[in-house]
């Protein structure tokens, strides 16, 4: 039988060469991660013009308090936001807003608009403002986490 074509030190170089390509490529998914992970950014002035917006749009179906609709929207503050929207991206939670809300005009209120009731939704869950406007284009978005 004739000798192996690679001899047995090529394996180990092989096998270095390899570990060094999944480290590489593990550190981009890890950069990858970490700025889909950055938390959300907004602005206290941002807060101000979706409360305005809530009071306007939102208020009846979720209450003043953001738990106490007098027509049966859900909460959005508390256990009940976390649970739904506390995993995802603020993309998620924006998309979802514009997409359906408000039931009878859904999609009918500026980017601006929508981008500022998130801001007044994430304040009210504890997310602090940090002095960056919250985008409203939605890949910027989606680097944002809600993850605490």
């Amino acid at each position: 039988m004739p000798p192996h074509p690679l001899p047995h030190r090529v394996i180990p170089s092989a096998a270095l060469a390899v570990a060094a390509a999944v480290f590489v490529l593990a550190g981009a998914a890890s950069t990858a991660f970490a700025q889909a992970a950055e938390g959300p950014s907004f602005t206290a002035e941002q807060v101000e013009r979706g409360r305005a917006a809530y009071t306007q749009n939102c208020q009846d179906c979720h209450g003043s308090t953001l738990d106490n609709g007098e027509f049966g929207g859900p909460p959005l503050k508390g256990g009940y936001f976390s649970n739904h929207w506390g995993t995802g991206s603020v993309a998620d939670l924006a998309g979802y807003a514009k997409a359906l809300m408000p039931p009878d005009r859904p999609g009918r209120l500026s980017d601006q608009t929508y981008t500022d009731l998130v801001a007044f939704l994430l304040s009210n869950n504890g997310y602090a403002p940090n002095g960056r406007e919250l985008p409203s284009d939605a890949a910027a978005q989606q680097k944002m986490s809600m993850k605490k």
